[in-house]
């Protein structure tokens, strides 16, 4: 047999091996965590379009909210409807299933110019990058679909502009954008205008701005966003939604910032992106080859992912508040360029190639190592199951990093193999770890206990006492009925939520009221009481 056709052959049995290991690594253990971060935010605005029967005005504790629009609401609602429950598995079900779909529409995006093969590693360069596998790939944030949306806009304006289908280029990506605009506003339009007239311009197009396809276009944008506004109209006036959310969108000032970590951000961004999208992010060494860099500029796929990418991370290199996760729609750009400056580097064999695979073969080793971390860490040593899984994970990625050493070509997907084997380890022990030893799961089950005790009366919180997203979406979850607050009480029978504070305040008018549960929520550390009126 060949050497050709025998590396097609394990290039086929490692691919095999990835879409087996995949499934595990992103939904092993998907519902565990009590919901984080900006994810109880999401859930709560979805669970109150339920229990309100209001699809249009979103609202957060029965007050309007405008951070957002309620396209990805909807998404939610959805699985939500389909399923039949509302836990956390469900809210974050979305994220790794439009991560999928990412994964397959760069696929489906780069094959023609790439190769499949080549097409399907920049995919799983980014399923596989720091930032997503290990954080945001088990969160249900708003940032992968939103992502999803805005990449296949990117893909779209490339395919549809090469073949001089202008109007359903024009029509196709604005309505892209109406629908990321209506996941998260502004920055949509920001994407799809820049990304028109650099685009436009290089590939000497500019004079398709001025047509009727691209007049229809805008209309379709105009058409899409106008009858989601015309419905809000018939709910809540428009007073806040726009300045709220510029205000959101706003990323170049920080309120919090001076002018002086303003330039270190600008000195620091390069560097913490090269960080939170690694291992991938170590090719950008190939490019410092001169010759690599001339063949990539004449090939004008590669000059259009360049460009997208480079003219619309601008903006968010000079924005002071800015979070990794709002660039997830540009990384798969750069990972086409990375890619093909690995093809280009593995015919030319220079110094770079040599240190780069080095860093490559190093990466693998110290993955496969890093398991053996939980057979010695207090928390996940007697966890179950891990004296067997462990050492098989172990196997896995220790013969995909010896395989290293011989297939050159095939080094970055045995790394993908690594790298998902240290997820599952992750997703199996570091997670059951966290939940054993945080206190999230105790704030979830107090605000849980208070909820179900609350199911048989309205309940409010009560003047100003703190209250956050998270107990807002599991006490409205568990009483069904949306959260108010209140400063005003009565003798119908009402239960109050009060901190300490708010609990003394009220404390003439909450005669005959008696504290029927005391939990903890995380905002603070807060302490907070049911109240309930005696019998």
């Amino acid at each position: 047999m060949n050497g050709p056709k025998k590396n097609a052959i394990l290039h086929n049995i490692i691919l095999i091996s990835i879409l087996f290991l995949l499934p595990l690594a992103l939904f092993t253990n998907l519902g565990l965590m009590p919901l984080i971060s900006d994810e109880p935010t999401r859930a709560v605005v979805t669970l109150e379009m339920i229990l309100s029967g209001n699809f249009i005005a979103p609202t957060i504790n029965g007050e309007f909210y405008y951070n957002k629009p309620p396209l990805f609401n909807w998404i939610l609602v959805g699985f939500v409807k389909v399923a039949g429950v509302e836990n956390e598995f469900i809210f974050r079900l979305p994220t790794v299933i439009s991560l999928l779909m990412l994964s397959l529409v760069i696929t489906l995006f780069a094959r023609k110019a790439l190769g499949w093969r080549n097409a399907v590693m920049a995919a799983l360069m980014m399923i596989t990058s720091a930032r997503i596998l290990f954080w945001d790939s088990f969160q249900g944030l708003i940032d992968i679909t939103y992502s999803l949306v805005t990449f296949t806009g990117f893909a779209l304006l490339y395919h549809l502009s090469q073949r001089r289908k202008w109007l359903l280029m024009f029509t196709a990506t604005y309505a892209l954008a109406a629908a990321g605009y209506l996941m998260k506003g502004l920055p949509s339009v920001a994407f799809q205008g820049i990304s028109l007239l650099v685009w436009l311009s290089y590939d000497k197009q500019f004079h398709r701005l001025f047509t009727w396809q691209h007049l229809a276009g805008i209309l379709t944008f105009v058409l899409i966003t106008g009858t989601y506004y015309y419905a809000y109209l018939q709910t809540n006036t428009l007073d806040d939604v726009f300045s709220t959310l510029f205000d959101q969108s706003n990323r170049i000032s920080d309120k919090q910032g001076t002018f002086f970590s303003w330039l270190a951000h600008l000195a620091t961004f390069p560097f913490e992106m090269i960080y939170e999208f690694a291992p991938w992010t170590l090719l950008l060494l190939l490019l410092l080859s001169k010759k690599i860099r001339k063949t990539l500029y004449t090939d004008k796929f590669i000059m259009f992912n360049l460009l997208i990418f480079c003219s619309n991370i601008i903006i968010y290199w000079i924005s002071a508040d800015m979070r990794p996760r709002y660039l997830f729609m540009l990384f798969p750009l750069l990972f086409v360029i990375l890619v093909k400056a690995w093809t280009l580097s593995s015919e030319i064999r220079g110094n770079l190639q040599k240190i780069t695979d080095m860093i490559i073969v190093g990466l693998g080793w110290l993955g496969t190592a890093s398991l053996l971390y939980y057979l010695f860490w207090n928390e996940t040593n007697q966890l179950q199951g891990v004296w067997f899984i462990i050492p098989l994970l172990f196997i896995i990625a220790g013969s995909a990093a010896w395989l290293m050493r011989k297939h050159v070509q095939l080094r970055l997907l045995f790394l993908v193999i690594v790298m998902l084997t240290v997820r599952i380890a992750f997703s199996m022990f570091n997670l059951q770890a966290r939940i054993n030893s945080y206190p999230d799961a105790g704030y979830r089950q107090g605000e849980i206990m208070a909820g179900r005790l609350a199911k048989d009366c309205s309940t409010y919180v009560l003047g100003d006492t703190p209250f956050n997203h998270d107990a807002s979406f599991y006490i409205a979850r568990e009483s069904r009925q949306i959260i108010k607050r209140t400063w005003e009480t009565d003798d119908s029978g009402n239960c109050y939520i009060a901190d300490e504070k708010n609990l003394a305040t009220f404390a003439d008018r909450l005669d005959g009221y008696e504290i029927i549960h005391t939990f903890t929520i995380k905002l603070n550390e807060t302490r907070l009481f049911l109240l309930k009126k005696s019998l």
